[in-house]
């Protein structure tokens, strides 16, 4: 620092306050520390005029709208810059756990409100305590409206980054001007050990450093005490050229830069514990974004038969969501008394979806035709009996109309389940749109007869719907030349698979594939195992491999078994908690299901339910937002979505036949690839709210839950009275298994994904006329597995539609969207790992925008070609 040539060198300082608005308080708590930040943030305005200051979150801006006077100051500090808005987010989320379309909604509803209240957008993306970014980000935060991004974590013993201040380019290509800085959290006395330690963290091919300065967590901001010490080092001629300043401006001058480096990989990772701790919420979380995405869907559509958009229900219910997504609330260090407002804004959220849905269902379904005849008089067609319960009951049309409705746009052949209350006799009968029997099995119903509950394989148009009618008549037997359906005490049979159940253990001691004649596991399946886990909700280290027990003392029953599905219980014990799943296999379908239903009663330990496959060379695949990332199965704990794949050989251990591979018309795997002594194989593991999995080998072991003490640290000796475990009690975890030949490109894994989060639902009609037809898509991809539709949507102002469309395997895409209501098709090209939105008129005409629904923004630094 005595180097005269130091005053050549300039810090940019700019003042901040982290606030967590749930952490180790509650909402209310945080309501009061960002009104008494803000008022402190504003006096320090008034007392130095070249103080700036900057800070996130829409929420919390949007909290403040019950002071008029609050947000007036901080309008007339944003107009003459030293309020700098940045974020562009509703909150400052975890970017792990949320969708791609989550992250979308951040953007547009914290763009939107910074528009609206402040007359700008920020244009820094701001996430210093997230924990870990996916490598589609720059892509995000581009669409975002952000130009530049700004973060404290990982720390460089986590990622060793060529320079702090770095292009940052994802696997699209996008790129985005990214700094890390040396600290976001200081005292009044840390402020000059943070320019100290900035000496050497700062670029060294940057002549300008940003430092971010101020008490935070709990708010706070740069006191008098920071900012006059900070003068002190103004005048000291043995420092660099300090002032004060905005990121964005440190950031505008740094890009007319030419020499930053390039960084190609996700920043991560940070925390693995977090992908598991509070699974209720995860999975909570995961229920919300698709059960809002379907409400869109449907009331997007329903607006062409009359109904009006609900866009203030939607919103209302998107910003709880989004709330929720914060860091400390989604990723389970939170206190327990934040988790009530929690459930209930989600459950509020997930509630005004389902009824959104429904509603727009019954308006889709009062414009169907529901009759099996156009010649039935629906008056005339009217019986009413009385059971032996005494229920008068109504048969309208000779039979009951179920109207099925796919959210997704491409066709679903899915067995679903049909609960009804007005059965009055033994027999039922399956017809599809046609009149045509379809086979079907009764299942077990939640409630007392007369309910009764059917099982049938639906096939449904994309994003459409089919009518099915269940009549008084025998059930349709299967065909004689069905595909088998086999169940016995311990083993599941059907035309793809043979499992078998270990009677010791209770574990998938066989799942062998008949088409290859191999067996895919080299160990004991879908058992549920114990980890020793004495840290805290954060985790420690990058694995979770200390193995305390495994779930045994089994009793296996056969729960199901009939022509369209068979499912086998297995429950199991350990300690003081019981594990119970059910496992099923299907007639028609190659999919095998699980559900794992927990009652947990254990401290400071993890569970997992492994899967060992018979794979060499494996290469792991996990999902992540609008993207996937492929890592060596090397056994550490890594973040992932709604799927995850591991790939390799699959050794040969029988020998195939000419009927074992032609049995199945629709598989692609010739006799010479059955025959090879290795078969390019691999295994997909889906899910409905699991967010951590390790694979090592071939070995998948997926994160079930987590119990260290809520908000609390590592075991202690002495706990406290007061201490809450995390994951008590009783939860629920839906599982799949999408074996397939060849890569996972292949085998439609991330649209499977997409469907088993996102299931068939219906409506129960009655007989009556309508203009629309029996079947109908409104929406359809062709070819159908090459692009995800994760929008279809009102747009935010006007009447135009939002489709939102990403590339999924990592390989340049061409596709037809048929928008039948619209009576136009559109012709999309997506390169490898793109995302388009696309907003289109009633009159058919259409544009590309971004996530904030305006026109793309491009300049040369936004997307370069990928590099190898």
């Amino acid at each position: 620092m005595s180097n005269s040539r130091s005053k050549a060198f300039t810090f940019t300082l700019t003042g901040h306050a982290h606030i967590d608005p749930v952490w180790l308080w509650d909402r209310q708590e945080g309501i009061e520390v960002v009104k008494a930040t803000f008022r402190s943030a504003l006096d320090r305005m008034g007392e130095n005029p070249d103080f700036h200051f900057m800070h996130t979150s829409a929420a919390q801006y949007e909290w403040m709208q019950v002071h008029p006077s609050l947000i007036d100051e901080i309008r007339g500090a944003v107009n003459t810059g030293q309020w700098e808005l940045v974020g562009g987010q509703w909150v400052e989320p975890d970017l792990n756990i949320p969708s791609g379309e989550s992250l979308a909604r951040q953007a547009l509803h914290g763009q939107r409100f910074f528009e609206h209240t402040f007359g700008r957008r920020a244009r820094v993306a701001f996430l210093p305590d997230s924990f870990g970014h996916p490598n589609t980000m720059p892509q995000i935060l581009k669409l975002s409206g952000l130009d530049y991004f700004l973060f404290w974590r990982p720390h460089p013993h986590e990622v060793n980054l060529p320079a702090n201040l770095f292009w940052w380019e994802g696997p699209d290509g996008t790129r985005i001007l990214s700094a890390r800085i040396e600290a976001y959290n200081s005292n009044p006395s840390d402020v000059v050990d943070t320019l100290k330690a900035s000496l050497d963290w700062r670029a060294p091919h940057s002549p300008e450093w940003l430092v971010v300065y101020g008490v935070g967590n709990h708010g706070g901001g740069p006191t008098k005490k920071a900012i006059a010490n900070v003068r002190i080092l103004m005048d000291d001629p043995d420092w660099p050229t300090l002032r004060m300043g905005t990121a964005q401006g440190f950031f505008e001058r740094s890009e007319k830069l030419d020499d930053h480096p390039v960084f190609r990989a996700p920043l991560q990772y940070t925390f693995r514990g977090c992908y598991t701790s509070h699974s209720g919420v995860k999975r909570l979380n995961r229920q919300g974004e698709h059960t809002l995405s379907a409400a869109e869907k449907w009331s997007t559509i329903a607006t062409s038969y009359g109904r009006a958009y609900p866009s203030e229900r939607l919103d209302r219910a998107w910003k709880h969501l989004l709330f929720n997504q914060f860091h400390d609330i989604i990723c389970g260090t939170s206190i327990p008394r934040a988790y009530d407002d929690v459930r209930y804004e989600l459950g509020e959220a997930i509630g005004s979806g389902k009824r959104t849905i429904h509603e727009a269902m019954q308006v889709v379904a009062h414009q169907i035709d529901t009759r099996h005849d156009e010649h039935v008089v629906v008056e005339e067609a009217m019986r009413r009996v009385r059971t032996g319960f005494g229920n008068a009951v109504a048969d309208m049309g000779d039979g009951v109309p179920i109207v099925v409705f796919n959210p997704n746009p491409w066709e679903r052949r899915e067995v679903i389940d049909v609960e009804l209350n007005d059965w009055h006799v033994t027999d039922m009968r399956v017809l599809d749109d046609e009149n045509r029997p379809v086979v079907h099995q009764l299942a077990s119903s939640e409630a007392k007869p007369p309910r009764k509950r059917a099982a049938f394989l639906a096939e449904i148009p994309p994003l459409g719907y089919r009518v099915y009618r269940i009549i008084d008549a025998p059930p349709h037997p299967p065909a004689e030349d069905a595909r088998p359906l086999l169940a016995r005490e311990r083993v599941l049979e059907n035309a793809w698979w043979r499992l078998e159940f270990d009677a010791r253990t209770g574990a998938l001691r066989r799942l062998h594939d008949k088409r290859l004649d191999r067996e895919l596991l080299s160990g004991a399946g879908a058992q549920v195992l114990v980890i020793e886990d004495p840290t805290n909700p954060w985790g420690k280290g990058d694995f979770f491999r200390h193995l305390a027990g495994v779930f045994g003392e089994p009793r296996i029953e056969l729960l199901e078994e009939g022509p369209v599905r068979a499912t086998i219980r297995i429950t199991t014990r350990w300690g003081q908690s019981t594990a119970r799943q059910d496992i099923s296999i299907y007639r028609d379908s190659p999919a095998i299901h699980g559900h794992l239903q927990m009652d947990w009663h254990e401290e400071y330990r993890m569970v997992k339910l492994a899967f060992p496959f018979a794979l060499e060379d494996v290469t792991a695949t996990f999902s992540v937002p609008f993207g996937h990332v492929t890592q060596p199965p090397g056994g550490q704990e890594m973040p992932s979505q709604a799927w995850l794949d591991v790939t390799g050989l699959l050794t040969s251990t029988g020998k195939p036949t000419e009927a074992n591979v032609e049995q199945l018309g629709d598989e692609t795997v010739s006799m010479a690839e059955a025959r090879a002594r290795y078969v390019p194989y691999g295994v997909s593991l889906l899910n409905d709210g699991k967010y951590g999995a390790d694979v090592l080998g071939g070995e998948v072991r997926l994160s079930i839950l987590r119990s260290p003490i809520f908000g609390g640290g590592d075991r202690p000796d002495h706990p406290r009275h007061v201490d809450q475990y995390l994951d008590q009690g009783v939860s629920e975890t839906r599982w799949a298994l999408l074996p397939h030949a060849g890569a996972w490109q292949e085998a439609g894994v991330v649209h499977a994904a997409q469907d088993f989060n996102e299931p068939l639902t219906f409506v129960r009609e009655y007989a009556h006329a309508g203009t629309l037809p029996r079947a109908k898509s409104f929406l359809a991809i062709s070819p159908p597995r090459t692009v995800v539709l994760t929008a279809l949507k009102k747009a935010e102002e006007g009447d135009d539609w939002i489709v939102r469309l990403y590339e999924p395997h990592g390989r340049a895409a061409r596709a037809r969207v048929d928008l039948h209501l619209l009576n136009t098709s559109l012709e999309v090209t997506l390169s490898a790992n793109q995302i388009k939105t696309y907003r289109i008129g009633k009159d058919g005409r259409s544009r590309e925008v971004d996530f904030l629904e305006e026109d793309v923004r491009t300049s040369s630094s936004d997307v370069k070609e990928p590099s190898a």
